[in-house]
């Protein structure tokens, strides 16, 4: 995505290149939060919140994916290896294909996903059993994977834009990404703890 809605596909950084940005973070926040709204449906239709037991579920996920990202522990992560059609982006408007773009990417499980801390919110959206509270929790996700397009911002022609996708992907392959997303699970699994401390 990067490479697709930046400055050198739109003209620059002008106004039809943020309202590319915009609408792809508009449509990868409104998809993560419907993701979030379902999770939060199907929890209450199941019962949750479930006291006690919801905190610790909420916990003991987080720490396995922690795990996952701080010492290599073999856990899952549930994704498809594709991400969202490349043909869009020749078919549809600029405006279009982006905000599609986010709607495509917003959805999380339905795209690759190089780590486990969507799954962890999805639990925690889950046995939260609240429609509102799902959406709330995976909106964030959203949000922050249609912000990172702004990574193309200095992409003025297609060869700075191609640069741009190489170095995120070496960027990708370090320590930094798992090292942030492990400590977001270490603070979900620490709000599940206290969550299910009885005071």
């Amino acid at each position: 995505m990067a490479e697709t809605i930046s400055p050198a596909v739109h003209g620059g950084r002008s106004l039809r290149y943020w309202r590319a940005v915009a609408l792809h973070v508009l449509g990868a926040a409104l998809t993560a939060a419907a993701l979030g709204l379902v999770l939060g449906s199907v929890g209450a239709a199941l019962g949750a919140p479930w006291l006690r037991a919801a905190p610790t579920v909420v916990a003991a996920v987080a720490i396995l994916y922690f795990l996952r990202e701080a010492v290599g522990l073999p856990m899952p992560v549930p994704s498809r290896r594709r991400q969202v059609p490349d043909w869009w982006r020749t078919f549809y408007s600029p405006a279009v294909s982006s905000l599609l773009y986010g709607l495509g990417l917003g959805a999380g499980f339905f795209t690759f996903l190089s780590f486990g801390t969507l799954a962890a919110v999805a639990v925690a959206a889950l046995a939260g059993g609240s429609p509102l509270w799902g959406a709330a929790l995976c909106a964030p996700f959203g949000a922050a994977r249609g912000i990172s397009v702004l990574a193309s911002l200095r992409a003025l022609d297609p060869e700075q834009g191609a640069v741009v996708v190489d170095r995120l992907q070496q960027a990708g392959a370090t320590r930094l990404p798992s090292a942030l997303n492990a400590g977001a699970l270490l603070l979900l699994a620490a709000a599940g703890v206290v969550a299910g401390i009885p005071f």
